[in-house]
């Protein structure tokens, strides 16, 4: 839903298009959108912050598409991706809820933070910046995160991001190898373990390709399902072990986390 507009439904479809839907105006198979916004290509992931809409696109040379939804019919504007994870197209995107900047999560098991005001953010065009390691806060970054194994090569894509809704410098990740990590980004450090990994029958972990906290936070919904990072044979052994899709609801305790947060 669309704040201040409730009843106003985004979807982000492989047709390269943003539609806007009012339920209440039309609904059934004839129904049609409000509004839709062209995309230079195919969507992949879509998040949504008043009065804004971040699109990650299917190439890397679009990245993030940044639609401003007070204007309709609306238009994308090119983001810039930090070159961390430009290589491939983002399997992620969340804004800052304080409208600062974005986050994008990669197939490579990283996350770059990225702020409108930083010198190497902006529109696409503009010269990225060489990567530092330590930037302050308010210069774009990124992570590397869900990495297993004694010398982390084993690497999984970074298939939801959420920030926590009472603390807006929390963001938790949720990746292919099945696990939701929460890391504070201005103190660069992960702060909890949320999730730990579900294996089907055939001993692969299956992913988590959805999270959402809360409004209070006191919660989070996940969605645990195959994300074809392994192909149609990691698909098919995780049908054939009997694994079936769901949803569940994490109930959270953040004393933990502003112990670790203090520490």
């Amino acid at each position: 839903p669309a704040e201040p507009h409730p009843s106003m439904v985004l979807s982000a479809s492989l047709d390269k298009t943003v539609a806007v839907w009012d339920p209440r105006a039309s609904s059934g198979a004839g129904a049609k959108p409000a509004s839709t916004v062209a995309l230079p290509e195919r969507a992949l992931c879509l998040d949504l912050r008043w009065p804004h809409a971040l699109v990650g696109t299917g190439a890397a040379a679009a990245g993030a598409q940044l639609i401003d939804l007070r204007y309709a019919p609306g238009e994308a504007k090119p983001l810039k991706l930090h070159q961390s994870v430009s290589r491939f197209p983002p399997r992620s995107v969340a804004l800052f809820p304080g409208g600062e900047g974005f986050c994008a999560g990669s197939h490579d098991g990283r996350v770059a933070v990225h702020f409108h005001s930083s010198s190497a953010g902006g529109p696409a065009g503009a010269a990225a910046a060489a990567p530092k390691a330590k930037a302050p806060w308010g210069e774009d970054f990124s992570f590397k995160c869900h990495r297993q194994g004694a010398d982390k090569d084993r690497i999984y894509g970074v298939g939801a991001l959420s920030f926590f809704p009472a603390k807006p410098h929390l963001l938790a990740t949720a990746g292919s190898d099945g696990e939701c990590h929460l890391w504070d980004l201005k103190r660069r450090h992960k702060t909890a373990h949320l999730l730990k990994a579900s294996t089907a029958g055939s001993g692969a972990p299956v992913a988590l390709p959805a999270i959402a906290f809360s409004r209070g936070g006191d919660m989070l919904a996940y969605a645990r399902s195959d994300d074809w990072s392994g192909g149609a044979a990691a698909y098919e052994a995780t049908r054939g072990a009997g694994h079936a899709n769901d949803v569940r609801i994490l109930l959270l305790d953040p004393s933990g986390w502003e112990k670790r947060e203090a520490g």
